[in-house]
């Protein structure tokens, strides 16, 4: 009798993922940068990352048109409770205005992947990005991310796995560290066995309708995810980190689909960590309430990456070894 043989992962495959310089016109892969956004300079839908078996992924990277030398850099993950959303979402539209580049990304949703998946796309990109530096002027020591919501949960969790991939590394570029030198996060999910009851009065179909987003990231009822959900948490991932780059958080006290003590206690955990975390809470909002793309809920979170950015602290381009380096550890 012929043994069944099992379905491989498409990373398995054995095949080699096509380039887009394999068998296209380079004019189709390689479109020259266009201005559409004020003070910038956009290159869009650069692939950072082609795995078999799924879609290529893409950034598009915004550059300020007024540059002195190496320009520093944030990669944005837009939010969509996972499920979806657009790069083109998001309060980064004049941050090229006041001197930085911004890279938004696209990552796989969870009609694609479940968790931890998601993370290794938001990995890629950051190394993407600083293998890239040099090609468009940008500081490899002075990358920075920013989230909002479900693409606040995946950069925080980025920004401390200390190089350790939490799922299937992608990209071409793994030997570069996904380090980053700060993290701006707006109204994250941070800790899924909380979220429930961290909101605020839930009505029944909000609270089905947040259990329903987090079983589908997980891939797997939530009751039954209990460990895993444990494990995923970015307050335990930020105990069990190395590196933990300053943070900023912007969280609405008004917030019905993810409570405020999902960021608070990110920063509470932080502090008592050692690191640096700065919480800004903004009366009377709710979740992705557009006051958060507002000049001064922005500016506050400018300010704070140029205060991260003058101290210049180095970066290594390449892959560390895991060691806990905080001060005081």
């Amino acid at each position: 009798m012929t043994a069944i043989r099992a379905v491989p992962h498409p990373s398995e495959s054995g095949l080699p993922a096509l380039k887009p310089t394999d068998l296209a016109d380079p004019a189709l892969w390689a479109p020259k940068p266009i201005q559409i956004i004020d003070a910038a300079t956009s290159h869009l839908g650069l692939r950072y990352a082609i795995a078999p078996g799924w879609r290529p992924l893409t950034l598009d990277l915004h550059l300020p048109l007024r540059s002195n030398g190496p320009t520093p850099v944030v990669v944005y993950a837009h939010g969509g409770g996972f499920s979806g959303g657009i790069k083109e979402m998001g309060p980064w539209s004049k941050l090229p205005s006041q001197g930085i580049a911004v890279a938004t990304i696209d990552y796989r949703l969870t009609g694609e992947v479940c968790y931890p998946e998601p993370i290794e796309d938001v990995l890629a990109a950051i190394r993407w990005i600083r293998a890239n530096a040099e090609t468009y002027n940008l500081h490899s020591d002075q990358i920075a991310g920013w989230g909002s919501s479900a693409g606040g949960y995946l950069m925080a969790r980025a920004a401390l796995c200390d190089d350790i991939s939490p799922g299937r590394p992608i990209g071409d570029h793994v030997n570069h560290t996904a380090r980053l030198s700060a993290v701006v996060l707006h109204y994250p999910v941070t800790d899924f066995a909380t979220l429930v009851g961290d909101t605020i009065q839930p009505t029944a179909s909000a609270h089905n309708d947040a259990i329903d987003v987090i079983s589908r990231f997980f891939g797997a009822p939530m009751s039954a995810s209990e460990d895993i959900l444990a494990g995923a948490s970015v307050p335990s991932a930020a105990r069990r980190a190395s590196h933990l780059p300053p943070t900023h958080l912007s969280h609405g006290d008004a917030d019905q689909r993810c409570g405020l003590r999902q960021s608070t206690r990110l920063h509470e955990t932080i502090l008592a960590e050692g690191g640096s975390s700065l919480m800004n809470i903004v009366a009377g909002a709710n979740h992705a309430d557009p006051v958060f793309s507002t000049p001064p809920v922005v500016e506050s979170a400018v300010k704070f990456l140029h205060s991260v950015w003058e101290q210049n602290t180095p970066i290594s381009s390449t892959t560390p070894s895991p060691s806990k380096d905080r001060p005081g550890q």
